[in-house]
């Protein structure tokens, strides 16, 4: 059988170290440790069996050395990882959150397909490995329970506003031509200030095993905090001025292959690998062809009128879909008949128009535009030219919320570790 992968989605899993955890010798005999304490948790507590049994598992599934002096190096991390899921599963059950038996089967047949094993044989597939089973399926089922409490707690508090993801596009085709590259991440959070001198530590150590030949993407799913640990650390293609100017100034002068040392951000402390690279296809945004069409109404020289005559063409246009019915509304609303504005490129229309149509899509509609004595909507019934490769908006939208919702669930389980009784005591 091939050696057993890292298997878990690491979703949040917490590496800030805690001063004064020990490091248990490889080997050691589980069933020794199993009364013995490693940290109370409010009501819960990890016994040193947990701790044994995971640092087993970690070893074994991560090509590290297993030696005494690994062990001790990664104890204290591993420690805050299972004292982070004690907390996560007592959030969840605070809510009313469950993790049912179905969640549970179907995520274990996820492992087994990714590592290969037969249905059904995880269990005997962890055991064959010297890994204790339950060290594995305690640690997926409070990552399925945190999924469900950043759900609830976190997710409806996340709204991407169009705004944004035209400020995105607007990024992406300026930077048309330049390069861009695709990157790996490990973020390391810091709680607070107190512990920077740690944070700051265990990064330099999992950038020492990154240079003794650990894959990053073992260590990114292991003990990286960010969202992207669910993905072994794959950020994507990134352009200049999508992440922080600290990583920027790394990858201006990164080539593939290339391993930053700790950046420190406002999120924490960050290891980056360059995968790859490419540059950016493209064109120019302002030679953009649009086949337009509009709803324009006249509007008195009065603000008031304007808005009231905008909030008409909004509510008109509200469930607008194709350029075959623009005629028809127009005509309900006593618009002006003349709809067909023909093709056009970007380049030459208005700076307001061209500001309202440069990033919508075929058979969206613009927000209403007061100018030259009217209010109106115009609608893209085709479009060419266009940059190619760009992403779609919901990408953008999607991509977005994975970013804040990265932070903010963050900052949720650091606030609940400040309001967590604990209590270390290896």
């Amino acid at each position: 059988m091939k050696p057993l992968r890292i298997l878990l989605l690491a979703a949040f899993a917490g590496t800030t170290a805690l001063g004064g955890a020990a490091a248990l010798a490889p080997g050691q005999a589980l069933a020794q440790t199993a009364g013995r304490v490693a940290a109370v948790v409010n009501d819960d507590i990890v016994s040193v069996f947990d701790l044994t049994a995971r640092l087993d598992m970690l070893v074994k599934t991560s090509q590290l050395p297993d030696d005494q002096q690994t062990r001790q190096r990664l104890a204290s991390q591993v420690l805050r990882q299972l004292i982070d899921e004690r907390i996560q599963m007592q959030a969840a059950r605070r809510l009313g959150l469950d993790v049912s038996a179905d969640e549970m089967s179907r995520a274990e047949a996820e492992i087994e397909s990714r590592n290969n094993f037969q249905p059904g044989t995880l269990q005997q597939s962890l055991r064959a490995q010297g890994i204790v089973p339950s060290t594995v399926t305690e640690r997926l089922r409070a990552e399925i329970a945190w999924e469900k409490v950043v759900a609830r707690e976190v997710r409806p508090r996340i709204v991407i506003g169009e705004d944004e993801i035209n400020a995105v596009l607007d990024r992406i085709r300026a930077n048309a031509g330049q390069t861009e590259f695709r990157v790996l991440e490990i973020v390391l959070s810091v709680p607070s200030p107190d512990r920077e001198a740690e944070v700051r530590q265990n990064a330099e150590r999992l950038l020492d095993q990154l240079r003794a030949g650990t894959p990053f993407t073992v260590l990114a799913r292991e003990f990286s905090d960010g969202v992207t640990a669910q993905q072994s650390g794959d950020v994507g293609w990134v352009l200049p001025g999508q992440l922080s100017p600290e990583i920027d100034a790394f990858l201006a002068n990164a080539r593939p292959g290339a391993v930053s040392g700790p950046i420190r951000t406002p999120e924490g402390y960050h290891l980056v690998a360059v995968a790859d690279s490419r540059k950016v296809t493209g064109g120019d945004a302002s030679q953009i062809q649009v086949a337009l069409k509009q709803i324009a109404m006249p509007v008195p020289e009065d603000a008031a009128a304007a808005r009231a005559i905008g909030d008409r063409l909004l509510a008109a246009t509200a469930d607008l879909n194709s350029c075959d019915a623009v005629e028809g509304i127009a005509s309900e609303l006593g618009a002006d008949p003349q709809t067909d504005l023909g093709t056009l490129t970007v380049g030459d229309l208005a700076p307001a128009l061209r500001q309202a149509v440069i990033n919508l899509g075929v058979g969206e509609v613009s927000p209403p535009i007061t100018g030259g004595g009217a209010v109106r909507v115009l609608m893209v019934c085709e479009r060419s030219g266009d940059i190619t490769g760009l992403p779609d908006r919901d990408a953008i939208r999607d991509a977005l919320i994975r970013q804040r919702l990265d932070t903010m669930a963050q900052r949720h389980l650091h606030d609940l570790r400040r309001q967590a009784f604990i209590d270390v005591r290896v």
